[in-house]
């Protein structure tokens, strides 16, 4: 394992968590002299929280220094800590607010190399951890990065459970990326770099389907290497400092359409397809269609690539959901310090096909029973998504999920 190095990379913007999740991928590593840290450190000077004088010493990381105004974003950020590979052998992309298990470094690159594939790229979304809870309590199932449906244009992605995720011996293939979490070769980051006048929307697509193109193949790891912390409520976010975001995430979806051919606005350059396979195969083997807008049932199902392509899965026609959705109040819950309702809409196999967070703040009427109705509007599949249940969640200030109660469509 002695020549087996990683470079780490993190883009951090006014994240609490970074320091924790450094510390944390440093203890819990069996050979941290390996790691080598660059971090796009994207701070406000009054975040006094945000302190990386713990650190600045360790001859194994390299922070860029900038302040959050300068930002232009997540895929910015991480151009600019791939421009620092210095020939590592393997490459770890993750976000500032993870936590890792224990000899986590030894088992991925056991994982990469079990594989026999030198273009294997290993990622998957990460399980939820929660800094406030015992570790005990983490989910621990390993999760598929899943396409099920697409929404104006563009694919969604979800994580599920991977199925009988124990009994695997290797990991799956897979379709999509989770770019929170990317192993694989350390050439990546020269061979396919990030685009940096990406914002954040469409770049799980247009990473996938880059790597695709470039020949290296996609696997969702079976066993759980890293965790990442999804309710981050309080966090400060780029969109909510920048008034401009609007503006660089429209740029974005343009170059995704270049990406897939959609117009000829630019030229992408180094950010375009690799040349090792086409856009057709990509469709192909991942059963999502981005002329036609829809994805394969054998997609949708989460069933391992490559897809079946059966003329009767690619029905698939999307259809504009928008009604109002009404529900018994009395049947919910009721906390003092609620945070938020989840509001998800089930399809007839009671699986998720929309989903909407109302914060207390804004939503008061609603989460004081007020108001026991709302209008929701999201595309779905006209035969295969049959909205049938309105599932609220209530999750706490405590930052824990309470009773959830289903309302008949």
């Amino acid at each position: 394992m002695s020549n087996n190095k990683i470079f780490v990379q993190i883009a951090s913007y006014r994240d609490k968590e970074l320091l924790p999740t450094i510390k944390h991928a440093i203890s819990r590593s069996k050979f941290p002299e390996n790691l080598r840290f660059v971090i796009c450190w994207q701070h406000s000077k009054d975040d006094i929280w945000d302190n990386l004088d713990e650190i600045k010493n360790n001859e194994n990381i390299e922070i860029i220094d900038f302040d959050y105004k300068e930002s232009k974003g997540a895929c910015w950020a991480r151009n600019i800590t791939q421009m620092l590979w210095k020939d590592e052998k393997f490459s770890l992309q993750i976000d500032s607010h993870m936590r890792f298990v224990e000899n986590w470094d030894e088992k991925l690159i056991n994982i990469w190399e079990s594989l026999n594939d030198e273009k294997a790229i290993i990622t998957g979304y990460p399980p939820n951890y929660n800094p406030e809870m015992d570790e005990s309590k983490w989910y621990n199932v390993p999760q598929i990065c899943n396409v099920y449906r697409f929404d104006h244009k563009y694919p969604m992605s979800r994580p599920m459970n991977m199925e009988d995720w124990q009994s695997k011996n290797f990991p799956v293939k897979g379709v999509y990326i989770s770019a929170g979490f990317i192993f694989g070769p350390g050439q990546i980051n020269r061979e396919v770099p990030y685009d940096p006048d990406f914002y954040f929307s469409g770049e799980e697509a247009a990473m996938a389907i880059r790597y695709f193109t470039h020949g290296y193949n996609i696997y969702n790891s079976h066993r759980t290497i890293v965790h990442h912390f999804y309710q981050r409520l309080d966090n400060p976010k780029h969109w909510g400092d920048h008034n401009n975001w609007g503006n660089l995430n429209k740029v974005a979806h343009d170059r995704l359409d270049c990406l897939l051919g959609r117009n000829d606005l630019f030229g992408l350059g180094m950010y375009g397809l690799g040349k090792e396979r086409t856009l057709q195969e990509y469709t192909d083997y991942s059963g999502i269609d981005f002329v036609k807008c829809i994805v394969h049932k054998d997609t949708e199902k989460g069933i391992e690539p490559p897809c079946s392509n059966s003329e009767e899965g690619w029905d698939n026609e999307q259809v504009y959901f928008n009604d109002t959705i009404s529900w018994d109040y009395d049947k919910i819950e009721k906390i003092n310090n609620v945070r938020f309702w989840a509001m998800i809409v089930l399809d007839q196999g009671g699986i998720a096909i929309h989903r909407e967070d109302l914060t207390y703040n804004e939503n008061k009427d609603i989460i004081d029973g007020k108001i026991n109705s709302r209008t929701f509007k999201f595309y779905r599949s006209k035969n295969r998504q049959i909205p049938t249940q309105l599932l609220i969640w209530p999750y706490s200030e405590d930052l824990e999920w309470k009773r959830p109660s289903y309302f008949k469509i």
